[in-house]
């Protein structure tokens, strides 16, 4: 479950770095679209451009990454998920044998009682001393 735990953490991460790098990609558009009103050269609107279009493109890449964090995560905790419930099933398996068990014993020592009792009652039964 700890290892699910961490890779969902990755996933929710990841996600949060993803989005940050579009909302400064936004700003880099905003600013390089303010710029082109002042005035500012062409060649400096092509490489802000240039560098958001990196910046979209490491977001586009992430969601690769994040489908794939995604389904290791997902198959993770599929695992733990099964592995808890085989040791449920041990466990409940354990305690019907150890609860068998108890009742057997009782089982045995309630015979013994019952014999015991019954021999004593009947006082001429047996062998007598020759």
């Amino acid at each position: 479950m700890a290892r699910a735990k961490r890779a969902s953490g990755q996933v929710n991460q990841t996600k949060a770095f993803k989005n940050q790098v579009l909302e400064y990609a936004k700003e880099y558009e905003v600013q390089m679209l303010a710029g082109g009103n002042q005035g500012v050269s062409v060649a400096f609107i092509q490489d802000a451009n240039a560098f958001r279009e990196k910046l979209i493109q490491s977001s586009v890449d992430m969601d690769r990454q994040i489908q794939g964090l995604s389904r290791a995560s997902e198959d993770t905790l599929k695992t733990a998920t099964e592995a808890r419930m085989r040791t449920r099933g041990l466990t409940k398996l354990v305690d019907k044998k150890k609860l068998e068990a108890r009742q057997k014993k009782a089982k045995a020592e309630m015979n013994l009682f019952e014999d015991n009792y019954a021999a004593r009652a009947s006082a001429n039964s047996g062998t007598k001393d020759a």
